[in-house]
């Protein structure tokens, strides 16, 4: 049997796994301890690597979370968007509001945390480490939710003096503060109860001629 000669692994390959190697030993490390609980020190060990690789590649614990903070904020969106679509096409806009906004709810319950969230805010106050995933205008979370107000106006099942772009952006401020809320209230904040109750006040002040 004649083995084929392997191709020489690249400088630029090896720096590629090393990265990948310390990326999945933290992500898996922080889904299992949070972040908190979580040093370099124990990621290395994890990933098989020097300590001074991690350096390498991630200025600190803290830019390496926002990292994979910023990665998880793309796939959420996109949940977020697959969800939106799997609804009935003619669901009234109102209800496709309310659906993202449990939906959303779910995955900051259950999915991320308490814990999590709590230092998901700490990071974002730090300006060495905080990352622009989660406050970037641009993000796919404002376009699901202006989609859904332009379906609304274009239905006549909403209507607002503002262009839908600026109503999906307070929107999102609106559930940013209500996620603080329930970071620094818990458990005494019910995040999906007042979320609910919060979004219906917004969207009472915009049924339309459509709405029943």
């Amino acid at each position: 049997m004649i083995l084929m000669n392997r191709r020489p692994v690249s400088r630029k390959e090896k720096a590629a796994l090393t990265r990948n190697k310390l990326y999945a030993s933290a992500e898996q490390l922080f889904r299992q301890h949070g972040f908190e609980a979580v040093n370099v020190d124990a990621i290395v060990r994890h990933a098989g690597v020097s300590k001074g690789s991690f350096y390498v590649y991630f200025e600190s614990k803290n830019f390496l979370i926002a990292t994979l903070i910023n990665d998880y904020v793309k796939k959420v969106d996109f949940d977020y968007r697959r969800h939106m679509e799997s609804l009935p096409l003619n669901l009234p806009a109102q209800d496709i509001i309310y659906a993202l906004v449990n939906k959303i709810v779910d995955v900051l319950t259950e999915n991320i945390g308490i814990t999590n969230m709590r230092i998901l805010y700490k990071i974002q106050l730090d300006e060495e480490s905080k990352t622009n995933a989660i406050i970037d205008y641009n993000r796919e979370l404002y376009q699901l939710f202006c989609d859904v107000i332009s379906l609304g106006i274009a239905r006549h099942e909403l209507q607002t003096p503002y262009p839908a772009e600026d109503v999906a952006r307070h929107f999102v401020m609106a559930f940013r503060g209500l996620a603080f809320e329930w970071c620094v209230r818990h458990p005494d904040f019910d995040l999906k109860e007042q979320a609910q109750h919060h979004f219906k006040l917004l969207m009472s002040g915009m049924a339309g001629t459509g709405q029943k």
